[in-house]
């Protein structure tokens, strides 16, 4: 080995023993439970990361029972997953229970209110109770957010085609239309 190099790795030996020899056994102790309470927290982020992905695939085949289970067990593990909250409110939307799913979209916006997803969402769930311009005052906001948020412009056009405002509605079908064929 060239000198430099062994040189290097003895001064690089000698400080560690040196910052070693400052810290004291409750320092060290410290810092290795910190690191473990990262590595901990990164793998809780990686396991619930996840057990979203499995509740969303349970949803996407009607397994309405396996996905809320899921979502809950998130819930416990994470009781501000705004992913399991809306996912709860997916699943309690597509049974039927708008008014159910419409709290749990409420508690994921208390969490992060900028959410365009569940702005959309909680709109949705407005428009099939018949409350159609309460929904599009949901969309709106997640436009107001994301004017290029393409669901909220398709679901905008449907509730005021629903009002009988179809000029209008048709004018936001062709912005959503102009947004989802330039992707």
């Amino acid at each position: 080995m060239p000198l430099p190099i062994v040189c290097g790795i003895v001064d690089c030996l000698i400080a560690t023993g040196l910052t070693l020899m400052v810290l004291s056994a409750g320092d060290i102790s410290y810092h290795v439970q910190y690191l473990d309470a990262t590595v901990s927290q990164a793998n809780n982020y990686s396991i619930i990361s996840e057990m979203i992905q499995n509740g969303n695939a349970f949803f996407n085949t009607y397994e309405y029972d396996k996905a809320m289970t899921t979502f809950d067990q998130v819930l416990k593990l994470d009781s501000r997953s705004v992913d399991a909250l809306n996912g709860k409110g997916l699943v309690l939307n597509s049974l039927g229970k708008y008014q159910e799913a419409i709290s749990w979209f409420d508690m994921a916006l208390k969490i992060d209110p900028h959410s365009v997803e569940t702005l959309n969402k909680k709109g949705i769930a407005l428009s099939n109770l018949g409350k159609y311009q309460e929904a599009i005052s949901w969309f709106d906001m997640a436009l107001k957010i994301d004017p290029n948020f393409v669901d909220a412009l398709y679901n905008k056009a449907d509730a005021l085609g629903e009002l009988g405002s179809y000029e209008e509605a048709f004018i936001w079908t062709e912005k959503a239309l102009a947004i989802d064929t330039a992707k």
